[in-house]
């Protein structure tokens, strides 16, 4: 038993056009694969930080395998309550219904400063055995939390964006 977090790009961060895209379709896939092979190594707990992109993909995949492994847990570790204010409206549905089917919330800050998505972050990193991080080298949040990882002695999985 054991537990896993996420890190990863925001869609204006990835080298590709919408999830309709093949290439998305196909990082969506890996990204499925991998979180199988943990589950059926014994991960049972996942952590997901909710920002759009590949936290709330790897948050959809998880409770898609929940349907075939009840015993797994999806936690959200948020930011802050405005995370959403300014997200579209279909964003902030698809936001609500993960969150509805989460075991688990954990709010990191009771309202926003220029910080807490740094230590949200962080907890992700603190709470998990494993990162799995759909990284690339490029500089930001994902590198830091990847950089973060492996200086805790995380075990971290990378995942290219393509």
């Amino acid at each position: 038993m054991y537990r896993i977090s996420f890190t990863g790009y925001r869609p204006e961060k990835l080298p590709f056009f919408g999830e309709d895209d093949p290439m998305c379709v196909d990082l969506k896939q890996r990204l499925s694969e991998q979180i199988g092979r943990l589950i059926n190594d014994g991960a049972d707990e996942f952590y997901t930080g909710m920002a759009l992109g590949v936290d709330t993909w790897a948050a959809e995949s998880v409770l898609e395998h929940k349907k075939t492994h009840p015993d797994i847990k999806l936690i959200a570790v948020l930011p802050c309550p405005e995370q959403t204010d300014r997200w579209t409206s279909a964003d902030k549905a698809r936001y609500k219904t993960i969150l509805g089917q989460c075991d688990r919330t954990m709010m990191i800050s009771p309202h926003y400063d220029k910080n807490c998505m740094l230590r949200r972050n962080r907890a992700l990193v603190e709470l998990c055995d494993v990162l799995i991080a759909v990284y690339d080298g490029k500089r930001g949040g994902t590198q830091y939390t990847v950089n973060f990882a492996k200086n805790s002695g995380k075990i971290t999985i990378v995942i290219p964006p393509m």
